[in-house]
């Protein structure tokens, strides 16, 4: 957390003499717009709780939306302060399996939800593209820089329809990672429980094919749409609403970029892309600060500061579990079989 705070000072530190005027803009904001702001940001994790229900749902015992809301937060802040994706997915699928979650589901639940957010996003950041080609306000270096995000994001889903495509090469190929990490642990390989992970994973896989990716991809629309929409209250709240196109424009490129980037949480770079988008698209530079700033704060450091207490909470309380121990699952024995 040190590093992280050590971060926003010494990005913005040195941009305080240049926008402190920006600040006055503050007691001027309207009251009842930024209260809907924060009403949106709590909906949008909502939606990311919807998210995380419905893809465990698909494998596993029931959890609730505010369950969702709440390990969301925790796992999102472990990858913020270290480990990124990997880090948020790891924790995911710790706490989900430390609940009693099979392995399969346990892992849906740590990177379907990532994905599905980030392909989300990419939409809307091609959305948003679009509108600054259309009004010829985009650069060389913005055009590169997403389109690089977008291959990262493709190849990812490459590895997954591989996965689905030739399944049986999915198990060696597990087989092979957990002999691996078992070598290095200095511990005997668990062959029938990653068979039983495996197998468990197809299942979840075939859930979603059947219908069962509905849920999933309304959670991950409503995570954005939300998103978007305090964004949306807070330019109100300083009187200078802006149309769905200008905030398509200045919102999803610096999101994508900041989900990407190896800075912790795209402290930085969100912020000052985002201004500088809208800027560009002819928002006063102090509204731009304030509004981008007031959406940070709801939307990374309030949610961050709270994920760690959670994240805290969540160690000592499903800590206490100890080994899990998975129960007996016919699917999965039969996938061992075959």
């Amino acid at each position: 957390m040190l590093i992280v705070v050590g971060l926003g000072v010494y990005f913005f530190l040195p941009q305080f003499a240049r926008i402190e005027h920006a600040f006055r803009l503050v007691s001027t904001l309207k009251i009842p717009f930024v209260m809907l702001s924060i009403v949106a940001q709590v909906l949008s994790y909502l939606g990311s709780g919807y998210l995380l229900m419905t893809v465990v749902k698909l494998a596993a015992k029931p959890m609730s939306i505010v369950d969702g809301v709440l390990l969301t937060a925790g796992a999102n802040s472990i990858g913020t302060l270290g480990g990124g994706i990997l880090g948020t997915a790891g924790m995911t699928y710790l706490w989900l399996r430390r609940r009693g979650v099979n392995p399969g589901a346990a892992g849906l639940g740590g990177w379907l939800p990532i994905f599905l957010n980030n392909a989300t996003l990419a939409v809307v950041s091609l959305a948003g593209l679009a509108v600054l080609l259309f009004l010829k306000k985009s650069s060389g270096g913005l055009v590169v820089s997403l389109c690089l995000a977008i291959l990262i994001l493709a190849g990812g889903a490459g590895c997954l329809l591989w996965c689905l495509a030739y399944r049986e090469k999915l198990l060696p190929m597990a087989m092979g990672i957990t002999g691996f990490i078992a070598r290095l642990r200095h511990k005997a390989q668990d062959r029938p429980a990653t068979e039983a992970a495996v197998g468990r994973l197809l299942e979840g896989w075939d859930a979603l094919l059947k219908g069962g990716w509905h849920g999933p991809v309304l959670g991950a629309l409503l995570n954005t749409g939300f998103d978007m929409l305090t964004l949306s209250l807070l330019f109100l709240a300083a009187g200078h609403g802006v149309n769905i196109a200008i905030l398509v424009a200045g919102y999803g490129v610096p999101q994508l970029l900041g989900k990407l980037t190896v800075i912790l949480g795209g402290i930085g770079v969100v912020e000052a892309t985002m201004i500088g988008l809208y800027v560009t698209l002819a928002v006063p530079r102090p509204i731009a600060v304030i509004v981008v700033l007031g959406y940070r704060l709801l939307s990374f450091w309030l949610p961050t500061l709270a994920g760690i207490a959670l994240a805290t909470y969540f160690e000592h309380s499903l800590g206490k579990a100890g080994e899990i121990v998975d129960t007996p699952d016919p699917g999965a024995k039969r996938f061992a079989k075959e």
